[in-house]
């Protein structure tokens, strides 16, 4: 559930069913006008998204099931799938802060994209996927002539 500030309540309040509830929560706080935080309870966990206010910047959002985690960031690419150990929430957590601070592109062909987001460290993180007919190859080297969007921080 979200209220008109963007502030959510998702079903659970046990955040040891739900790692990642204080994140969310966390964000809603601090993104405060400048993006929508939707936290919504589901069957086993929770689901976030995360909407900037500023067109130029990129959505993203995540699913928590206690014991895996969803986040998607990309409109095909972008999608990593983690456990819930302390290590992948901590992951989570630094791609959404990155993505945050517009320190995420997205490279599109048809059917397909790669997101690139440079974590705090420096270091990238990339994930690639699409939705192209069964049989259908990528066309060779994509990323470097096809369209790409770097996106914009929240504030």
């Amino acid at each position: 559930m979200t209220d008109e500030h963007g502030q959510g309540a998702p079903d659970t309040d046990e955040p040891s069913r739900t790692p990642t509830l204080r994140i969310a929560r966390q964000l809603s706080e601090e993104l405060f006008g400048a993006a929508t935080v939707g936290i919504a309870g589901v069957k086993g966990g929770i689901s976030v998204t995360v909407t900037p206010h500023n067109p130029d910047a990129r959505a993203f959002g995540w699913a928590d099931f206690s014991d895996q985690l969803v986040l998607a960031v990309g409109d095909h690419g972008g999608r990593w799938e983690l456990d819930a150990a302390p290590e992948d929430v901590a992951l989570l957590e630094d791609i959404a802060r990155s993505v945050i601070a517009g320190r995420v592109r997205e490279v599109f062909a048809p059917g397909r994209s790669a997101v690139s987001v440079t974590l705090a460290d420096g270091s990238v993180e990339t994930e690639i996927g699409g939705e192209a007919p069964t049989g259908c190859l990528p066309l060779p080297f994509w990323r470097r002539w096809s369209r790409s969007v770097q996106y914009a921080p929240y504030e």
